[in-house]
C-alpha cells in the first residue's frame, strides 16, 4: 500500500482531473483529515449498462454508460442504441470505499462505524506493513442480463421495473454515506 502523502496527492490529481465522484468528496476529504486514516479508492454508487464479451471477462468488459445518480428512461434508452454484441448486463452497484487504518484497532473503529451505517459488507480486505484496508461496501446491487448478440431479450416493461429498482437501490444506499458522513464528522469533532 502506498503512504498516506503519496495516495493522498494521486487523490487531489485524480479530483482535479473529475475522476472522482463529486458526491462523494465531502465524505472522503474529512476521512483523509483524520490523523489515523486516508482513503484509496472510492466509488459513490452507479448504475450502468455494462458490455461483456464473454461472463466472467472482466478485462474486456466496456461501459455503454454509466450513472452516479439516479438515471431516467429517456438516458437508458438512448444508451441502448450504442448496444452492438457480447452480452449486455444492466447492474446497479453500491457505493465503495477503501481506507486504510493506521492500525487494527482504528480499523476496528471504522468498521464499526461503516456498520452502524448499515455498510453491512465491510470488511478488512488486506494487512501489509503493519496498516489495514478496509473496504466499506453495501448490499444494495443489481447484475441482469439484459441482452445477448445485439438482441435486446427483455420488454420495455421490465426494463422499466429494473431501472425503477436500480433508482431505489442507488438513492437508499447513496443515504448510508450520509450517515457515514455524519459520524466521521463527529469522530473528527472529537479527536
Amino acid at each position: 500500500m502506498m503512504d498516506k502523502k503519496e495516495t493522498l496527492e494521486k487523490y487531489e490529481r485524480a479530483k482535479r482531473n473529475g475522476k472522482v465522484d463529486k458526491d462523494i468528496i465531502p465524505l472522503l476529504e474529512k476521512i483523509n483529515s483524520l490523523h489515523n486514516f486516508y482513503t484509496t479508492s472510492s466509488c459513490s454508487g452507479r448504475i450502468v449498462l455494462l458490455n461483456i464479451p464473454e461472463v466472467g471477462d472482466k478485462k474486456g468488459a466496456k461501459f455503454l454508460c454509466k450513472w452516479h445518480r439516479e438515471a431516467d428512461k429517456k438516458e437508458l434508452l438512448e444508451c441502448l442504441k450504442k448496444y452492438k454484441e457480447n452480452y449486455l448486463f444492466f447492474i446497479m452497484q453500491s457505493p465503495i470505499i477503501h481506507i486504510v487504518a493506521s492500525n487494527l484497532e482504528w480499523a476496528d473503529e471504522m468498521m464499526k462505524i461503516a456498520l452502524s451505517c448499515g455498510f453491512k459488507y465491510t470488511s478488512i480486505k488486506k494487512v501489509e506493513n503493519k496498516k489495514i484496508l478496509v473496504e466499506v461496501l453495501s448490499t444494495e446491487n443489481l447484475h441482469i442480463p439484459i441482452a445477448r448478440d445485439g438482441k435486446i431479450m427483455v420488454d420495455d416493461e421490465q426494463l422499466t421495473f429494473f431501472l425503477e429498482m436500480a433508482n431505489k437501490l442507488l438513492v437508499r444506499a447513496k443515504s448510508k454515506l450520509k450517515c457515514l458522513e455524519e459520524k466521521i464528522s463527529y469522530l473528527l469533532s472529537s479527536s
